[in-house]
């Protein structure tokens, strides 16, 4: 998987939807891709460790970009990035796609 945004360097917010999207090239598989799933989890710590999971998405096997619409937490930090993981069941072991390469900004509330 390919992160296409958040970008490298972007800054988002508590209670702010943004888009994750990315692209893939999928294995042939025996069964039908809207079978699997891809789960995006989050580290705060630069990919140290994954300890939020966002979602888990299920595929439209004729798209080649993913998306999906989150809302950012509130979990400020500076090292934010994601492991885009697919899986399917029986038949593909669960891969990982760390975006070292985009991590991004959980800003911080503001405060009144």
């Amino acid at each position: 998987a390919k992160l296409v945004s958040p970008h490298s360097g972007d800054v988002v917010f508590p209670g702010q939807k943004v888009r994750i999207e990315w692209e893939a090239l999928l294995p042939k598989l025996p069964v039908d891709p809207s079978w699997c799933e891809a789960e995006i989890y989050l580290s705060l710590d630069g990919g140290r460790t994954f300890p939020v999971i966002i979602t888990p998405v299920h595929l439209d096997p004729i798209l080649k970009t993913f998306s999906f619409d989150w809302t950012v937490p509130n979990t400020p930090t500076s090292a934010a990035i994601l492991d885009i993981r697919f899986g399917c069941e029986q038949y593909f072991v669960e891969t990982r796609s760390v975006q070292t390469a985009s991590p991004f900004v959980i800003g911080q509330m503001a405060t009144h």
